[in-house]
């Protein structure tokens, strides 16, 4: 009896059993390798959008915002009508008012391509609107740098300094209402007194308490200073000495770190105060583009005079 034949149905059972075994494996191969993502592929989308949106909100983007980007010595932003000390990276807003303390600075970006220095003894107010950010100041001296087509504006005492393009410009604003600007860079626009004038590199102008500003001068080539120094000797009985000197009426002087009021033609007085022995008196100047030159003596003030000593001869022998 011959072995039964097999049949069709039972010869293709082996290969379909080995093809289904290897969509199995494949099945498994897969599931793993879906597991892993590229390095280049991020995790999640929503992330990547917060970040985005925080980058949008960021003090310096934010036109209702203003950045500190440099800040040595006191420096302080009068919030709820408290002075409070400010550093770098703080934000300000355009309700404070900032002002820096004798000896300090602080650099503030008022947007993306425009930022102004405060010099020591500042204080101004911030602002903004749709042609730009605007500067109240109220006393001192800042240096505003404009490297976009935005417009800053700089009113002080009924004056108004602003940009025409990229410039770099200085306005100072002392305590006699004097208002003198000097374009470093580029150009300027002073306003004051109904009259307006154009202040192309290297000249300046000034108006006296909001009257009419000056044609543009060209800025002197040398730092002008001259002091006229009191007797290098001084008597007991006096305290103090004056000090006599003329220099740029758009410069600001100083005197053992004390400002000298700097007059319509750039005289000056100040006192000293003297203790006895030798007095250091240390006078310098800084223009209005920010040059600086020092001149410096000594002041002797003598101590009370001595009593005067009459001897008596005495006969010891005859005691």
């Amino acid at each position: 009896m011959s072995a039964p034949r097999p049949t069709q149905r039972s010869g293709l059972v082996l290969p379909i059993l080995l093809a289904l075994a290897a969509l199995a494996g494949a099945a498994i191969v897969s599931k793993r390798l879906m597991g892993r993502r590229a390095p280049w592929t991020p995790l999640h989308a929503a992330p990547t959008q917060r970040t985005e949106a925080a980058a949008v909100g960021s003090p310096a983007d934010d036109p209702g915002t203003f950045q500190v980007t440099a800040a040595t010595g006191l420096v302080e932003a009068q919030r709820d009508g408290r002075w409070t000390a400010i550093k770098n990276g703080d934000t300000l807003t355009r309700a404070d008012v900032v002002r820096t303390a004798a000896g300090a600075r602080a650099v503030l970006q008022l947007s993306a391509g425009t930022e102004i220095e405060l010099r020591e003894r500042v204080e101004i107010g911030l602002d903004r609107l749709a042609s730009g950010p605007t500067v109240d100041l109220r006393r001192g001296k800042v240096l505003a740098r404009v490297s976009g087509a935005e417009a800053l504006a700089i009113t002080s005492h009924e004056t108004r300094t602003a940009n025409e393009g990229p410039a770099h410009f200085v306005v100072l604003s002392d305590s006699q209402g004097r208002v003198s600007v000097a374009t470093l860079s580029g150009s300027a626009r002073f306003v004051a007194g109904g009259k307006a004038v154009v202040l192309p590199t290297g000249t300046q102008s000034s108006s006296e308490r909001g009257a009419a500003p000056g044609d543009p001068e060209r800025i002197p080539e040398e730092v002008l200073l001259e002091v006229v120094w009191p007797v290098g000797e001084q008597r007991h009985a006096t305290d103090h000495s004056e000090i006599h000197g003329r220099a740029a009426p758009s410069s600001v002087v100083t005197v053992n770190g004390s400002v000298a009021a700097v007059g319509v033609d750039g005289h000056f007085t100040t006192a000293v105060p003297l203790r006895e022995g030798k007095n250091s008196v240390a006078v310098e100047v800084e223009d209005l583009s920010g040059r600086t030159r020092q001149a410096a003596t000594t002041v002797m003030r003598h101590g009370p005079p001595q009593p005067a000593l009459t001897p008596e001869t005495t006969d010891l022998w005859k005691k």
